[in-house]
């Protein structure tokens, strides 16, 4: 993995993006200190939060929650 300063990258981010998509990876250090990884992004590797399955909420009454908000909207 390669260091990079942070100007650097602010002033030629175009040109290391390129060489991230063919495989480069870097750490951008800022005022001395690591900051950041830019790495390429693995589309078979799933991260926390990305495309997650989602819990479906189920109301009291049993009905589902657009037909809820739906008789709520048409009450007013």
């Amino acid at each position: 993995m390669n260091f990079l300063q942070f100007t650097d990258f602010r002033n030629k981010s175009k040109e290391y993006f390129d060489k991230v998509e063919h495989g480069s990876s870097f750490v951008i250090i800022r005022k001395g200190k690591p900051v950041a990884k830019l790495i390429p992004f693995n589309e078979n590797e799933t991260g926390p939060g990305w495309k997650r399955e989602n819990k479906k909420v189920v109301l009291k009454s049993g009905k589902p929650t657009l037909d809820y908000i739906l008789e709520e909207r048409s009450d007013k």
